[in-house]
């Protein structure tokens, strides 16, 4: 479906969000750098929006989901009143961030297909709802399934979307099982109705994974031997090789390339705004985010004002990591500041090892989606001395 024969005519305005738009229909937003880490729990003001198509404006009351699929007992349907009605209500901290994220970082290195987002598409917030798994037991899935391992639980939305006709996506079905995998069916957003930027009035949520896999505006869910059939799961978020460069020789790779999942360790500047600094200040305070997939939480962000000769190690603020007794599973992000002498002329740039030892990559390796950008080294010509890449 392209995107000339969608109606964005009745979008919702967003001029009380603090956002600098990406693009305008379908609408895709994020914050500036020094709101974005203003608030551990980042407020909606300062939430970046990401859409395939025009908002779907639901009825709650006339809204149900579908279950069904391998092992189900049949069709399933439950209202979201249901939901909220019949099954604990838990809650989950954790930055959901756009597998697109900084990609601006690799169209400076050569073009890239979609959004071209900076470094502000991601946001920390408190999600609650029931858990996916306990919904799944109503339909009789658990653990004792036959072939676990090689199943999906692919998720439909009732967004309409540019590239096909739903928005859908799909997880393993042992993260979905996984007692400490936390993925919610999610009718809240820190302790709010979701509101239709958000996925109102029931989401998927998916810890530790790209948001691709997050499902908005949630109508149906499948158990299958397979992934999703969407766009979104067989032709997009992949990492392609670096030699593909355009959309016929990526047409040899999708099939071949596994789907994203879980997201890489990832740190920024966001304070001076992108490291870029007038070098007047002796002890300059920089302050940015971390986070990094899969539950793994930061173990240290570096920083350095000299182009990566030397490094201060910064101070973390990451409460979801104190103690023990997380089970290894940290879903939120990590903000940090240290206290520097900048160089002029010398962009700051930081990063971050996570607790698994992974470590931001120094280049930018390249790739045509533009996904999964995180490199400390960063390209910009207009604000950086040349000298110095």
């Amino acid at each position: 479906m392209s995107s000339s024969k969608l109606d964005y005519s009745k979008d919702h305005k967003h001029d009380l969000y603090s956002l600098v738009v990406r693009k305008e229909a379908p609408f895709n937003a994020e914050p500036k750098l020094t709101d974005l880490i203003k608030n551990f729990i980042t407020p909606e003001e300062y939430f970046f929006c990401r859409n395939h198509g025009p908002f779907p404006y639901i009825n709650e009351g006339d809204h149900s989901i579908y279950l069904q699929g391998i092992g189900c007992k049949g069709v399933m349907q439950f209202t979201v009143k249901e939901l909220k009605e019949n099954y604990e209500k838990v809650s989950v901290m954790m930055v959901m961030q756009c597998a697109g994220n900084r990609r601006d970082g690799l169209h400076k290195v050569k073009h890239t297909k979609g959004v071209i987002w900076g470094p502000g598409a991601l946001g920390n917030a408190v999600y609650s709802g029931c858990r996916l798994r306990d919904v799944l037991a109503t339909a009789g899935i658990s653990t004792k399934i036959e072939n676990l391992a090689k199943l999906h639980v692919s998720f439909e939305s009732i967004e309409q979307c540019e590239e096909d006709k739903y928005y859908g996506s799909s997880i393993p079905l042992v993260k979905a099982l996984d007692e400490f995998g936390d993925v919610l069916l999610a009718y809240e957003m820190n302790h709010k109705p979701l509101t239709v930027d958000h996925g109102f009035p029931i989401r998927v949520v998916v810890p530790g994974y790209i948001g691709a896999r997050s499902v908005k505006y949630l109508k149906s869910i499948t158990i299958q031997d397979d992934e999703s059939n969407s766009f979104f799961q067989r032709r997009d978020y992949k990492i392609l090789p670096e030699s593909v460069a355009d959309e016929k020789q990526a047409n040899a790779y999708w099939s071949k390339i596994p789907s994203i999942g879980e997201y890489n360790v990832q740190s920024y500047v966001c304070n001076p705004p992108d490291g870029i600094h007038q070098g007047s200040t002796f002890n300059l305070k920089v302050e940015g985010y971390a986070l990094s997939g899969g539950g793994r939480s930061i173990q240290r962000v570096d920083v350095s004002a000299d182009d990566g000769k030397t490094w201060t190690v910064a101070e973390l603020y990451q409460p979801a990591a104190d103690g023990v007794n997380n089970f290894g599973r940290v879903w939120s992000w990590c903000l940090w500041s240290a206290t520097i002498i900048p160089k002029k002329h010398v962009r700051i740039v930081s990063r971050a090892v996570d607790s698994a030892g992974n470590i931001q990559q120094e280049y930018p390796v390249w790739n045509y989606r533009g996904v999964m950008n995180n490199s400390w080294r960063t390209i910009d010509p207009d604000s950086l001395n040349k000298s110095n890449m």
